[in-house]
Formats: C-alpha cells, structure tokens, sequence
C-alpha cells in the first residue's frame, strides 16, 4: 500500500480525533516513524509475549499503516509550507517594485488633481496605511480613480497604460500575498491533520512500548528496544 493508502485507511480516526487532546511532535516525524517502524518489528516478534500481558494485538498492527498515514500527513503539511516560505521570498523580491510604483502613481496624482479638492481627498485617502494589503488595494483603487477622471491626468502627459498595470500589479500581488501569508499554524489544515495523525499513532506506540518494558523488565537487551 502507498501511504496516500494508508491515510484513506486512517482519515476518518485521524480527523475525528478531539483537537483538545491533540499533542505536537517532540521529535522531527522522519525520527519519530522510523524508531515506531522498528517497533513495529521487535514487537511482532514479542508478540505472544506481549500479549499473554494483556496488550491488545491490534496495537502492533496498527503501527506501520498508521506510520504510512502520518508520512502522508507530513508531507502534504510540508508541500504547504514549502509553497509559504517561496511565496514568501518572491513577495520579498516583487513588493519593492510594486511600493514604489503605487508611490509613483500617487505623486502624479496629487500634482494632477492639485486643483480639484473632491479628488484630492480621495487620492490623500488611498495615501493612508502602508502595510502590505492598503499597497494591493491602493493600485486597485488608484487605476479606478484614474479610469474616473482622465482629463486632468492628461493634462500632464501621465502614460494612461500605467492605470493597467496598477491592475495588473494588484492582482499578481494580491495572489503573491495570499500565499505567502497562506494557512500558517495552527489555522492550517494539513498541519492539524499531521498532529492529529501524530499524536493517535503516538499513543498506540506509547502503549506498546510500556508493554515492552514492563514484560522484558528482566531482559535488558529486549526491554532496551521499547525506549523511545
């Protein structure tokens, strides 16, 4: 089976898990799916032992596929974030050039409008805030303003083409932004269903691993391989 297998297998119990008892990884997933890989293999091995202690034999069957579905988990949590952080450095890269040119724009507004009060309230109005979402509607709107009254910008000779490309710029930035702030944390679905996946596989380890120790607390050697 696949791990996209192993997680159809599982989706139902890893989404109905209670998000109050939900827990976050103590240790990279690559670690913590391979030592419950290995205990999935000693265990079989113990497994009349293990359960002539009273563990439910299921417990050991339930590691590998459920190891499957937490992989999948991961790395679907991993491609979100991978696209994030990329989103990220090319609004690094981009949102100087759009910054500067809603600035340009504005300048030329305010020269062209100078003598027209109504207008020039509305341009000192997309003036206000400059975090990154006032930059992406404030091309929107400046384009829109421009479209409305054309006569005073042509009056100065203002290239009409960049009332386009204030859309243009918008519109790519707005995409950009969306995914570059995308679903961080706690707010992502992937992320959830990776911890929630963790944290069900991690409890049925947990309990394979106190059966361990508790059966072989004589054998050092075989006690020694249910410690996380």
């Amino acid at each position: 089976m696949s791990y996209q297998d192993d997680f159809e297998l599982w989706k139902e119990q890893i989404q109905n898990l209670p998000i109050d008892e939900v827990k976050l990884p103590t240790l990279p997933i690559d670690d913590f799916v391979a030592s419950t890989e290995t205990l999935a293999v000693d265990a079989n091995k113990d497994r009349e032992e293990l359960t002539a202690a009273g563990m439910d034999p299921t417990l050991i069957d339930d590691l590998v596929p459920l190891s499957g579905a937490l992989r999948y988990c991961q790395a679907q949590w991993m491609s979100e974030y991978r696209a994030r952080e990329d989103a990220q450095r090319e609004w690094l890269k981009q949102s100087p050039q759009a910054f500067d040119l809603r600035d340009q724009l504005l300048h030329h507004f305010s020269f062209a409008y100078r003598d027209y009060d109504d207008i020039q309230n509305k341009v000192m109005r997309i003036r206000e805030g400059g975090s990154n979402a006032d930059m992406v509607q404030d091309l929107v709107e400046i384009a829109s303003l421009g479209d409305t009254y054309p006569e005073p910008l042509t009056a100065i000779n203002f290239e009409m083409g960049l009332l386009e490309q204030a859309r243009t710029v918008s519109h790519n930035m707005s995409e950009l932004l969306a995914a570059s702030n995308g679903a961080a944390g706690e707010s992502s679905e992937n992320k959830r269903m990776r911890d929630q996946a963790y944290t069900l596989l991690d409890g049925k380890a947990r309990i394979v691993r106190e059966f361990g120790r508790y059966v072989f607390w004589k054998d050092e050697k075989r006690r020694q391989r249910y410690y996380a």
